[in-house]
């Protein structure tokens, strides 16, 4: 299968209202680097959020910011650089994170040892598919969300979220 440029999918609007309903600490000043269409950026808005956006596609290359532009981010990041995603994002000062990602995320070698550096709070799988990649038909592969606290917690709490209607 062909990627779109900069591996960029729409977050399902579906998967940004479960999400962004389930942080008790979405206040204040959120940082959004992979804009997208826009739709994270807007529900965030929605929440009383004073979103920073960026996106690659405008010029602005997450790996080069050398500080983090809010001590919250949450985003839907290219699944190809996740792993060096969430690296960077801890290292450059991060303090909250919630990323969708693959459901598959901790769960090979590389996964395990990046989960031991940065366990997230928690690891959350959806009970439904969406056909975020826009091929038609049954989607191949679910989303999963991961949620950090902090950049490193103790334990990792697993959830199962249901759609809601």
């Amino acid at each position: 299968m062909t990627r779109t440029a900069f591996d960029a999918y729409a977050t399902p609007y579906s998967v940004v209202e479960a999400l962004l309903s389930s942080l008790d600490w979405l206040t204040g000043k959120v940082w959004e680097p992979c804009e997208g269409d826009g739709r994270m950026v807007e529900a965030l808005q929605a929440k009383g959020c004073d979103v920073v956006s960026h996106d690659i596609q405008t010029g602005h290359d997450f790996f080069d910011w050398s500080e983090a532009q809010a001590p919250v981010l949450i985003t839907n990041p290219p699944f190809g650089q996740i792993r060096r995603f969430i690296d960077h994002a801890f290292e450059i000062g991060v303090e909250r994170m919630a990323l969708v990602s693959g459901e598959r995320l901790w769960a090979c070698g590389k996964g395990l040892k990046q989960f031991e550096r940065h366990r997230p709070t928690r690891f959350v799988n959806m009970s439904w598919r969406e056909d975020y990649l826009g091929r038609g038909g049954s989607p191949d592969r679910m989303l999963a969300v991961s949620i950090w606290d902090r950049p490193h917690s103790d334990s990792c709490v697993y959830e199962i979220w249901q759609r809601d209607g």
